[in-house]
């Protein structure tokens, strides 16, 4: 979604700034990206680094102002700029042989999930994950949806701020047995 919003005249304005409202600042707490354009030569870069940023992982709301007397101006840069497409990042595979170790050497090892898995492919991959490691998981509330709850691995929801640090979540862990075919999961990768 992007939202475009107008805004009385910046540059010079005969009422004076009183009625002016900041419309963008209000917006950051909600939008991924919130701009005023304060020329109108920059208007089509703008528009595109909005549908870019909306578009891209995770996809949210954006937010461009255009004041009156911008709007107004007249302009020799009537092409809109090409769209890019975006790629989602990978990592390393030196990074991913590090965190396959990590899990492998975990006595009992927990997926936490939260909003950063809410994504369009992450879920499917999770839920093999899981299947195939065994490692049981809990969902912060913007987490919950992305793995199935009624898996015996599910171990319940919490809210990020009340986790324990990793050394006392590896105590409150130690009652319940290791998944055995997380070890050998990872071996057979």
């Amino acid at each position: 979604m992007m939202m475009i919003t107008g805004q009385k005249p910046v540059k010079k304005s005969k009422q004076g700034r009183f009625q002016i409202l900041d419309v963008v600042d209000m917006m950051k707490p909600i939008t991924k990206f919130t701009h005023q354009i304060v020329s109108v030569d920059n208007i089509s870069c703008r528009v595109r680094e909005a549908i870019r940023l909306a578009e891209e992982e995770r996809p949210g709301a954006v937010h461009l102002e255009l004041p009156e007397d911008i709007a107004a101006e007249n302009t020799d840069d009537v092409n809109p700029l090409p769209a890019s497409s975006v790629r989602r990042p990978i990592a390393e595979a030196k990074s991913i042989a590090m965190a396959v170790d990590l899990i492998a050497k975990a006595k009992h090892p927990l997926l936490l999930v939260a909003a950063g898995a809410n994504r369009k492919l992450t879920s499917r991959m999770l839920q093999q994950f899981t299947e195939k490691t065994g490692i049981s998981f809990i969902s912060t509330q913007m987490g919950k949806g992305v793995l199935d709850e009624n898996s015996d691995l599910f171990l319940g929801n919490a809210a990020p701020s009340s986790l324990p640090t990793s050394s006392s979540m590896s105590a409150t862990m130690s009652s319940r047995s290791p998944p055995s075919s997380c070890v050998r999961a990872m071996n057979e990768k």
